[in-house]
């Protein structure tokens, strides 16, 4: 008979509290990378162990404080000494690719360093199997520098087979997803006063952050250039932030006082280095409802929560087969964009949008099914 695994742990994460760490160090700790093993959803065997083998269930990584992603692996048995890392290293977590994960997830416990003193590295787990290690974090490396964290002090390493440590500190992650996007005090302080803090605002004073140009399949919304087009006559500054060095994202959003924005990644950097006075506004685009995390954010890092606009009339999705939520791409009422930005002041208050053409819908449509290679159709939310 199978065991059946103990129940996975909650995380206590409070973002009004603040931590309770007092930096310490763990000698001899072996980390394992992969292990064979996981279950049918996204999380898989891999942590930390100290040095008489005994699993640190603080090494668990987080994506929402309900339970962890990674599950407690076997200690590694090979016969192969192990590589060791010599010195004081700070334990990151999981390295995500993904530039929002890697914000939300991979940043966690960097709020550490403020109370650590010099050390040696930053050590994480690689969320892939890559032939070589520095292609995880290479193409990270002008954010951590954003940080003041320079790859010629600081080594980083995401090591594909397991290392001892000389000495590791673990500290709680301080940041994560739906419940954790709040941020822990510790955390959203070192993020404000340190990311992007050399970096001079350059940019208009009014932002629409565009997804038009990411690729087809990651979903988005049906004829976002047409909202581009009227922002860029109501005297927006068009951005797609894919376009632009780290330094020079956190520039143009450090210079915004007006941001509108599609629900999106780019949106969880801008919280973190915006005035406390820019005033923003995000579109739903649906169905996934990640609004909820950007609200969240905004609300907790500036103090105040952001315009939120619901104008999400349906989707369209491959002909003959269930819609992924994460590529669908949402049908939405002009009118009623343009009537909330003039409500809350991002618009002049005569604003009145139109709703698209249904020639303009239908080469859309077309467009987008011929980028995709699949057929789209509509299909409706509503109720």
């Amino acid at each position: 008979m199978q065991a059946v695994p103990p129940p996975a742990p909650a995380l206590d994460f409070d973002p009004d509290r603040p931590i309770n760490w007092t930096p310490s160090w763990h000698d001899d700790v072996t980390l394992v990378p992969w292990v064979e093993g996981g279950d049918r959803g996204a999380r898989r065997a891999a942590g930390l162990f100290d040095a008489q083998g005994t699993f640190l269930p603080e090494g668990h990584c987080w994506r929402y404080d309900t339970g962890p992603i990674t599950l407690e692996p076997a200690f590694p048995t090979s016969e192969q000494a192990p590589e060791r890392l010599v010195g004081r290293w700070l334990y990151g977590g999981l390295f995500y690719g993904h530039f929002g994960h890697f914000l939300c997830e991979t940043t966690s416990r960097l709020w550490a360093l403020d109370a650590l003193g010099p050390i040696a590295g930053i050590v994480f787990l690689p969320k892939q199997h890559l032939t070589h290690e520095r292609r995880h974090f290479r193409h990270q490396l002008p954010f951590f520098a954003a940080m003041g964290l320079d790859d010629t002090k600081v080594t980083f390493r995401v090591p594909q087979q397991p290392v001892i440590i000389d000495q590791l500190a673990i500290p709680e992650p301080g940041f994560g997803i739906g419940n954790m996007i709040k941020g822990r005090p510790e955390y959203r302080q070192f993020m404000q006063s340190t990311l992007g803090a050399d970096v001079a605002a350059q940019g208009g004073q009014d932002l629409y952050i565009s997804r038009s140009q990411l690729p087809s399949k990651r979903g988005s919304v049906l004829l976002e250039t047409l909202i581009e087009t009227r922002m860029e006559k109501a005297g927006y500054s068009i951005f797609h932030p894919q376009n632009h060095d780290i330094t020079e994202q956190i520039a143009a959003y450090k210079a915004a006082r007006r941001i509108v924005s599609l629900d999106a990644s780019s949106l969880h950097l801008a919280a973190m280095v915006v005035s406390p006075d820019t005033k923003v506004a995000i579109i739903n685009r649906g169905p996934t409802n990640n609004i909820e995390d950007y609200v969240a954010q905004f609300t907790s890092w500036q103090g105040r929560a952001p315009t939120r606009i619901e104008a999400v009339s349906g989707v369209y999705g491959p002909e003959g087969r269930r819609t992924k939520k994460r590529e669908a791409h949402a049908a939405l009422s002009f009118p009623a964009i343009g009537a909330a930005l003039a409500k809350d002041g991002f618009l002049p208050a005569a604003t009145k949008w139109t709703a698209p053409t249904k020639l303009q819908t239908t080469k859309a449509v077309a467009a987008l099914s011929e980028r995709v290679g699949e057929t789209l159709t509509f299909q409706s939310i509503e109720g």
